[in-house]
């Protein structure tokens, strides 16, 4: 995109780029499974239940991309292969009054599962947050039953910072969540330039460089 933020990263394999309105029925179809929110504090959802929570975040976001602007929200939609087969979705969301400071999410559709994708989009969120957004801080939380997930963050680098006990009422069960964080100090070597992956340049800045605020 000339002259505005750049909107999609490909690897020839995988693909991110900032999620479109008209992809919100991909999304809730992978949301309305039982399997897929067996893990998570929400759904099955309702396609009407998705839109309501994702056009909030997804209009502005267009709206600023279209004035070549970057969005507050980066929500990305992922896909495989030439195809492009739709995959899920993740994000990387400012944390309020925390200049700096943001949480990474990922959802995947079942089909796609143990295949590694979990790790790679973990990785691409680590290095969007830290090089492109200049984060000084990464959060990310999952349900302590979600193994996957949670193996998923120690592997970008998240260290698990505490547990919630019964922090959500699942299904008419307490579950208890898991809380991660990661430092833009701590960050492994080898994700500083993840970017280049998906034909982008920008590294990770100096150790020594954080952003303030």
């Amino acid at each position: 995109m000339s002259g505005g933020p750049r909107t999609r990263w490909s690897d020839g394999t995988l693909h991110f780029a900032y999620t479109r309105i008209e992809e919100l029925d991909a999304i809730a179809s992978m949301l309305a499974k039982a399997r897929v929110c067996e893990h998570v504090y929400f759904g099955p959802n309702t396609r009407a239940e998705t839109r309501a929570f994702f056009l909030p975040l997804l209009e502005p976001m267009r709206a600023s991309l279209a004035c070549g602007s970057l969005p507050e929200v980066h929500v990305f939609t992922i896909r495989h292969g030439p195809g492009e087969d739709f995959v899920g979705e993740c994000a990387v969301v400012p944390v309020a009054y925390a200049p700096g400071n943001f949480t990474i999410g990922y959802q995947l559709d079942e089909p796609w599962w143990r295949q590694g994708i979990g790790t790679r989009a973990g990785e691409f969120l680590v290095w969007y947050g830290f090089a492109r957004l200049g984060a000084y801080r990464l959060n990310a939380d999952c349900l302590a039953s979600n193994l996957g997930s949670a193996r998923i963050l120690e592997r970008c680098g998240f260290r698990r910072e505490g547990l919630q006990r019964r922090h959500y009422r699942v299904r008419g069960e307490y579950r208890d969540q898991l809380l991660f964080g990661l430092l833009r100090e701590e960050l492994r070597p080898e994700l500083e330039d993840v970017g280049a992956r998906y034909g982008d340049a920008l590294r990770v800045a100096s150790r020594e460089t954080s952003a303030t605020g």
